[in-house]
């Protein structure tokens, strides 16, 4: 039986056309893709100037100017806001994708926007399997949101799931701790990723208990995609509506950076 192991020409041959048979192990989104460069969702441009700490943010009734807020960043991700205090936003800039959340505007005009993208053509692996760790970051209408983010990716069967852990709520002025009311575990659901390497799925539990009313949310979602020279990273956004018992409802939306 070893003999058989060295061959002649005809077996090389043969050898030759099973290498050239072989499934590829990536798929390459190149950078004419329509997500490089650009912000998947609602705003229409986002610029950040780190040599002055400014940042403009662009949407459909919204132009608005806000300066870095240092002492509120989280981990990586920068705190913006400007003076006034009517504008607040969050930006993640991973090495081939940003992820931004917003919130503000003047008072019964208030305006929330959550948007991802990449900046950069990937490679979106086709085999095994990874676990994605990073960062958590969100409004609801009076406080910060922070947590941390975990995903198991199955690249082999194009699956995403996770959850978003350690959630807890901070005040936007001043960014202090908020013991009160804390956040449970914000489960994201078992989503498909497509040949693009997007994904997008529902969320469930994220219950809020301050010793007086259970908030419930009702069934929230989640989007985001894998970029990054070797598919390794995740960007995504998430919302959720949250509602007690008396039929008083509040929205948090937010988004995740995450490497593997």
């Amino acid at each position: 039986m070893l003999e058989t192991c060295s061959g002649d020409d005809d077996d090389d041959d043969v050898g030759n056309d099973r290498i050239e048979d072989e499934e590829p192990n990536t798929i390459t989104i190149s950078a004419t893709d329509v997500s490089i460069g650009q912000l998947i969702g609602n705003i229409d441009d986002a610029n950040y100037n780190p040599a002055f700490q400014v940042f403009t943010i662009f949407a459909p009734g919204l132009d608005a100017q806000l300066n870095r807020f240092f002492t509120a960043d989280c981990n990586g991700i920068l705190v913006m806001r400007d003076p006034t205090e009517a504008h607040d936003a969050y930006l993640g800039q991973g090495t081939g994708t940003r992820v931004l959340v917003y919130s503000g505007g003047l008072a019964g005009n208030v305006q929330n926007f959550t948007t991802f993208g990449r900046t950069s053509a990937a490679e979106l692996p086709l085999t095994g399997s990874v676990e994605f760790n990073g960062d958590y970051v969100g409004f609801t209408p009076t406080r910060r949101a922070n947590g941390r983010t975990s995903l198991d990716v199955n690249f082999a069967a194009a699956t995403i799931s996770g959850s978003i852990t350690n959630r807890v709520l901070r005040l936007k002025p001043d960014n202090t701790l908020d013991v009160v009311n804390p956040l449970s575990t914000l489960n994201l659901g078992l989503a498909t990723i497509s040949n693009a390497g997007r994904f997008s799925g529902m969320t469930t539990g994220g219950e809020i208990v301050n010793g007086q009313i259970v908030w419930n949310p009702a069934t929230g979602n989640f989007a985001g995609l894998i970029g990054g020279a070797t598919g390794n990273e995740a960007a995504g956004t998430v919302s959720v509506d949250h509602t007690d018992t008396t039929g008083g409802s509040f929205q948090e939306i937010g988004g995740f950076l995450a490497t593997w």
